[in-house]
């Protein structure tokens, strides 16, 4: 299975996770502390494969897989809190323009990549299509807003996460390099239970007092939140892997995809489940995001 099966398998994973994301945290289910805690601490169950001959880095490599594991957890942060601050249809594609933009940039000055002409053109096409979605028109925002500025945040994290891993999956392997800086990113997660404030709230989910209503929201809470780890899990694993076989700046131009599926998925949520999941949109929006996926789709077509 090439790169590109397996990235555009990825993303459409990811666009699930994105949707659950915003519910989750628009319902405060979670702070975006604990939301972090969430997400990375079950990539500590790679730590397993230790076992089974994996290697371990030298000084130089385990340095750049705790860059990579820490940008990935202050990268979903600053996420989580851009979120919080903008509707998921729109923070989701300004990521999605914001990482490849920063991949591309460290790549090619401190990697040496190189794409080709077609590669390129395809690269800006992903990129300005994920730019045209996260125009953000809404009764709480016009254009762009702080909310935007931690997603740029985030996207830079990103980057150095993605770019710091694509380097030890060459030098090292890429079973190596996953473990290395995904399993750092676990333990990393794993340190936040020594914040007062996350430690209490997540030992409040687990009190159970009698069968109150409470005691059963946060049971479907965890529920929720596990089956949105799980597969956000699953997107990561496959991002990992076609960055590995392919080329890491393709590979986050195509997050475009998945804020594209987003759009498309949101859309159908709104119209049929509006008491779960609701964004308003206006001529304007619709029109703009039916351009934004066209301009996507070229860009994906470029790539084949």
């Amino acid at each position: 299975m090439s790169w590109f099966v397996i990235a555009l398998l990825g993303y459409f994973t990811l666009s699930l996770v994105s949707i659950s994301d915003k519910f989750i945290l628009s319902k405060k289910l979670a702070t975006p502390a604990v939301f972090v805690f969430y997400t990375t601490v079950p990539l500590l169950v790679l730590f397993v494969t230790l076992f089974f001959n994996v290697k371990f880095l030298p000084k130089e490599g385990m340095f750049l897989a705790a860059v990579s594991g820490l940008s990935l957890l202050f990268g979903f942060w600053a996420m989580y809190k851009g979120f919080l601050k903008s509707e998921v249809s729109h923070a989701g594609p300004l990521l999605g323009a914001a990482i490849p933009t920063f991949v591309f940039l460290i790549s090619v000055g401190l990697m040496n990549e190189i794409l080709t002409e077609k590669q390129l053109i395809a690269c800006i096409f992903l990129i300005f299509g994920s730019l045209l979605i996260s125009f953000e028109q809404s009764p709480e925002h016009s254009g762009w807003h702080r909310g935007f500025l931690w997603i740029i945040i985030s996207g830079a994290f990103f980057a150095v996460s993605h770019v710091a891993a694509k380097y030890l999956y060459d030098v090292y392997g890429f079973l190596s390099g996953l473990v290395w800086t995904r399993g750092l990113s676990g333990f990393f997660g794993l340190i936040l239970l020594a914040t007062p404030s996350v430690r209490i709230e997540i030992c409040s989910w687990f009190k159970k007092e009698g069968c109150s209503s409470e005691t059963a929201k946060n049971e479907k809470k965890i529920w929720l939140i596990l089956f949105n780890k799980i597969f956000g899990v699953i997107g990561v694993l496959l991002i990992q892997l076609a960055t590995a076989l392919g080329s890491v700046s393709l590979v986050n131009a195509m997050a475009g995809v998945q804020f594209g599926l987003l759009v498309i998925l949101v859309g159908i949520l709104s119209l049929f489940f509006p008491r779960i999941f609701k964004e308003e949109y206006n001529k304007l929006e619709i029109v703009q995001e039916a351009i934004a996926v066209v301009v996507i789709g070229i860009g994906l077509g470029l790539l084949l």
